[in-house]
């Protein structure tokens, strides 16, 4: 009887190693196979699951920092650029899946009447860069028929730019366009950009200014030296390896650096000029920043041979004001004036 137990046995061992068992162990083998099987699915799925959300979350925290930078860079930059323009701040027109793209809603306020102006829009990556749109972005050029005086003219809204005359610099001639204000109603609310004939400081320019006219923006004097002396040198290589000459060229108000008039605080007069000292002095802080490099050349070209940067560092040679055209016309025979040029204009009825 024995003898028979085992030859069964071994029968079945036989066969379930065969793989032609139909026992009960067999089946518990096949089950057990089977869950092993699911069990590994399973895991696996759960593990591609958990990276997925991990490397999404990752993604996601990585975009949202690059962003984060590329607004503080941005807004800062803006705070010493482009005269008399504000910003309403960053929209996120979506991600891809290596960059994101920002618009900065952007206008012009003159005397309380917000002027449209074109939106700003640039693109961050992942892995931090800032750059505009590719393209052209030049603004538009045209020749006055009356003076030949080139004219320019902002793409999207195609109002006039501004444009500054540096006073170390001699041009072949100075835009006067506080003369052509004699041509429009007198209720018209003008911008205008002041050259002057010297460097200011920032408070002589406020107790200059005749009443009724709104001081908005600051051009301070960043130029070096040797800036100074490429804007005079008229000299121009050719292609052919020859050389001509050219006539020197007024800034555009979008290669200026200089800040805003803040509103008048009679316990610190020079508010105004700290915010722009403090300004400078975070963008050469953040080293990480799209335009640390040039922070830092304005921070070295203001403090000079001072041991600290303060608002004596600080030499204003042009401004931006507003008013009636009216008002404006108190500017007529200024000696400090050099140069005028005419920005955006609205009607204070419409």
């Amino acid at each position: 009887m024995t003898d028979y137990k085992e030859s069964k046995e071994e029968m079945e061992l036989n066969e379930l190693f065969e793989g032609k068992s139909t026992s009960s162990i067999s089946k518990l083998v096949k089950r057990a196979k089977r869950r092993t099987i699911l069990r590994n699915i399973v895991i696996s799925i759960l593990v591609i699951f958990f990276l997925s959300v991990t490397l999404g979350f990752t993604w996601l925290s990585i975009m949202r920092w690059s962003q984060e930078n590329a607004m503080r860079d941005i807004q800062l930059f803006s705070r010493i650029t482009n005269p008399n323009v504000e910003e309403l701040g960053a929209q996120n027109e979506g991600n891809g899946l290596f960059e994101g793209i920002l618009t900065f809603n952007r206008y012009k306020e003159i005397e309380g009447i917000p002027v449209n102006w074109s939106d700003r829009v640039v693109t961050y990556s992942l892995f931090g860069g800032v750059s505009r749109l590719t393209g052209d972005h030049s603004p538009i050029q045209i020749q006055d028929k009356n003076d030949g005086e080139m004219k320019f003219y902002d793409r999207v809204t195609k109002q006039r730019m501004m444009k500054f005359y540096h006073p170390d610099v001699e041009y072949p001639k100075l835009s006067d366009d506080l003369a052509s204000l004699n041509n429009v109603a007198d209720d018209t609310l003008v911008e205008l950009a002041l050259s002057f004939d010297q460097k200011y400081s920032p408070q002589e320019v406020r107790e200059l200014m005749p009443e009724g006219i709104t001081l908005k923006w600051y051009w301070v004097d960043t130029y070096s030296k040797t800036d100074i002396e490429r804007l005079n040198d008229n000299t121009v290589e050719a292609v052919n390896g020859g050389e001509f000459q050219t006539e020197a060229s007024p800034e555009l108000a979008t290669e200026i650096y200089g800040f805003d008039e803040m509103p008048e605080d009679p316990e610190n007069p020079s508010l105004s000029e700290q915010m722009f000292l403090g300004d400078v002095e975070m963008g050469v802080s953040l080293e990480d920043g799209k335009y640390h490099g040039e922070f830092e050349r304005i921070y070295k070209q203001l403090k000079g041979d001072s041991s600290t940067l303060n608002a004596k560092n600080i030499h204003v040679i042009g401004a931006v004001v507003t008013g009636e055209a009216s008002d404006l016309a108190k500017l007529n025979n200024m000696p400090m004036i050099r140069a005028t040029v005419l920005g955006v204009t609205a009607n204070p009825n419409e």
